[in-house]
């Protein structure tokens, strides 16, 4: 991979009540360490009943709407517009999650692997209000802080996890560790990204693949119109993993 790759997927507006697979297609497998983004929309009675998972961690970010979660370790809960969970799914867990309300009820679901080494870890579950994710405000530019620093939301993973709102002529810089690789998934708008010597206009529904720069690196945001997009990094494990349906070994 190349330091930036920008591919296309389909919009959400074209994805129905089905979620929305931004990866793994056969254009991007594993952008390691994360397994699996998903931009979902769901409507009663639809929805993911009862099924299992094994050898990774969720993070599900709702982003309209609620999310009713249930699971075999006991925890029941409902997960409103902002709010984040967490789901270890370890050795092994059962879980459902349904939509909450009678519209649409839309997020990010998110599958980060484990080591192999950490695969049989117990399963947990957090959650966390919308009023528990920091913000911060400047220069036109709102960023939510999913996982990061100030953010309550922990899992076994270095990572960040940015939701990031700029209005229209708003400039925007992150900076990432040089082992650190990623993504950034354009929710809506336009803008510019620019890493390097290299700058790519991303729209509504593009993937932007990172790959690691020992020198360290950082990404410029500039919107040509209002744009929102979320901003994906961690450490990679090294391993390949093995799916079976649910289950990464």
């Amino acid at each position: 991979m190349s330091e930036m790759t920008k591919l296309s997927t389909v919009t959400p507006d074209a994805m129905g009540l089905w979620p929305q697979r931004v990866f793994p297609t056969f254009a991007v497998r594993y952008p390691d360490p994360f397994i699996l983004l998903d931009h979902f929309a769901m409507k009663k009675p639809g929805g993911f009943p009862d099924h299992p998972h094994r050898g990774f961690e969720i993070i599900s970010y709702v982003l309209n709407g609620a999310m009713a979660h249930t699971d075999n370790q006991g925890n029941a809960t409902v997960i409103p517009a902002g709010g984040v969970q967490t789901v270890t799914a370890g050795r092994g867990l059962v879980h459902s999650e349904l939509p909450a309300t009678d519209g649409v009820d839309s997020g990010f679901q998110l599958w980060i692997n484990l080591p192999r080494a950490d695969k049989q870890m117990a399963p947990s579950y957090q959650e966390f209000d919308p009023n528990q994710i920091p913000e911060q405000h400047f220069a036109g530019v709102t960023v939510r802080t999913i996982v990061g620093e100030n953010s309550p939301v922990k899992i076994n993973r270095p990572m960040v996890y940015d939701d990031v709102t700029m209005v229209e002529g708003a400039r925007y810089n992150e900076s990432l560790p040089a082992d650190y690789q990623g993504f950034a998934y354009v929710m809506s708008g336009a803008g510019s990204f620019t890493r390097s010597n290299r700058t790519e206009i991303a729209a509504k529904g593009d993937l932007l693949l990172f790959s690691p720069d020992p020198n360290g690196w950082s990404i410029q945001v500039e919107a040509s119109e209002g744009l929102r997009f979320v901003m994906i990094a961690g450490l990679p494990i090294g391993e390949i993993p093995r799916y079976n349906g649910p289950f990464v070994d």
